[in-house]
């Protein structure tokens, strides 16, 4: 974490004026309840709270030192106090030049619609097999989370694998210029944040901004898979490496199975089988992309192989559990038409030993399209080889609807009570099955699991 004097903290954001003793931090914090021991707290201002209102909190639980907005009032008097034009850019730039005294550090940058945090946990375990390893603080992308993850980083990390998310255009072109990257990847793009980008070309647009801040020489890697994406990398004259599916990217998949809880694929560039345990075709796609990033920082075979085996991704995503013959698989993270399409993939590649339940909450911010995208997926669902599909939410009505009006469909049912819909999902756990839930974080379904573990804890 950084750790400096007040006096060089002052000098790393403009405009920026210290009063008080010279004291040293270690690490910040923008909420007073985390603040430990040592810590420069910065207080934001957000839209239902002012992190000025907490600097007494902020000091009880350890503060040595805050940034104040200078129209804020009440500044404390017990500790140093940094005074800025605003607490946020102040929080950016202090990011910024940081990550510029981290000379020796390679940084890697990783966007997409789908599949980023997946891959940067993936990342993060091959490159921790020869190196100082950090990455993105749990779903921390955007531009408050990058910059604090920036500043988390210890002097002497050698790797920073950092996630950048966007809602808007030049959104990662900001964070890319924080950031800086060696080497950028992007996963894909999808339909995620169609309400604010509009249109596909629009997200492709958006996500290849990752090459704003990268290096001259730095490298970008790239789903080959996917042609709008290609044909906007290709308005850029860095060096590109592509991985993917297609047998015309540099790095492919030649060969994927699926066991109940763990996955084994082969690459092109390679005689060798690798092995996770994790689920999904789509993960061995993140695996490639991570094997490209590992090849051009000279890793082995036999690294990529270690780290491969050590994987734990971040919660709520493709998370399995077992409850005697009951397979819970929580994907509840993040929810659009790409995922979903994944979701169903996985779990009809799973054996076919229990029954397949697909349990279904709303995707978001899928804008004017939503019901159209919503009607879309189930017709995709009602030619999938699973036995049923439970759904929930406003959205989610018209897709199983969408199904129910098939014959050859799976058994299809919706519920407006999420308590009935618990209800059905234990009885159905009587018998042997694997049951996954998809939907999009803002509909809570990690209550829903939650709620089904318990119940089968009993």
């Amino acid at each position: 974490m950084i750790t400096r004097q007040l006096r060089k903290i002052e000098s790393m954001i403009a405009g920026a004026k210290w009063i008080g003793e010279n004291v040293q931090i270690h690490g910040v914090s923008i909420d007073s309840r985390t603040v430990v021991q040592g810590n420069l707290y910065i207080p934001i201002i957000g839209p239902n709270s002012n992190g000025h209102d907490y600097i007494n909190g902020a000091i009880q639980n350890g503060a040595v030192a805050t940034l104040w907005k200078k129209d804020q009032p009440n500044p404390p008097q017990d500790i140093p106090t940094i005074f800025v034009e605003d607490t946020l850019i102040a929080l950016q730039q202090l990011a910024a030049s940081y990550r510029n005294q981290l000379k020796q550090a390679t940084f890697i940058g990783i966007t997409g619609s789908n599949g980023k945090t997946s891959t940067k946990d993936i990342l993060h375990q091959v490159l921790s097999t020869r190196f100082k390893t950090k990455k993105t603080i749990g779903n921390y992308n955007n531009h408050i989370g990058v910059p604090l993850t920036l500043l988390s980083l210890d002097e002497d990390v050698e790797m920073a694998v950092i996630e950048m998310g966007m809602d808007h255009l030049l959104e990662i072109a900001f964070l890319s210029d924080m950031v800086k990257p060696d080497i950028a990847m992007i996963m894909n793009i999808g339909s995620a944040h169609l309400e604010t980008m509009g249109t596909l070309e629009n997200i492709a647009q958006a996500k290849c901004e990752i090459v704003t801040g990268l290096k001259k020489d730095g490298v970008l890697v790239v789903n080959g898979d996917d042609d709008l994406l290609l044909k906007e990398t290709k308005r850029h004259s860095c060096k590109q490496l592509t991985f993917g599916e297609k047998s015309s990217n540099q790095l492919y998949l030649t060969s994927f199975h699926q066991g109940e809880s763990s996955l084994q694929f082969t690459a092109s560039n390679s005689n060798s089988m690798f092995a996770l345990s994790l689920i999904g075709r789509h993960q061995a796609i993140n695996c490639l992309a991570v094997m490209q990033v590992a090849h051009l920082l000279h890793l082995s075979e036999a690294d990529i192989q270690t780290g491969f085996r050590q994987v734990q991704l971040t919660t709520q995503r493709n998370e399995v559990k077992r409850f005697g013959s009951v397979t819970i698989i929580n994907d509840t993270y993040k929810s659009n038409p790409e995922s979903i399409k994944a979701a169903i993939q996985t779990l009809e590649s799973l054996p076919n030993r229990k029954r397949k339940i697909f349990v279904m909450g709303d995707m978001v911010d899928l804008g004017e399209q939503a019901v159209a995208l919503h009607k879309q997926i189930g017709t995709y669902i009602a030619e999938a080889n699973i036995d049923m599909v439970l759904g929930s939410g406003d959205l989610t009505f018209h897709t199983i609807t969408s199904i129910q009006e098939r014959d050859t469909s799976p058994q299809a049912d919706f519920f407006l009570e999420e308590e009935k819909l618990i209800e059905t999902i234990i009885v159905l756990a009587k018998e042997p099955c694997t049951i996954l839930l998809k939907a999009s974080r803002s509909l809570q379904f990690d209550k829903v699991v939650e709620a089904i573990e318990k119940r089968l804890m009993k």
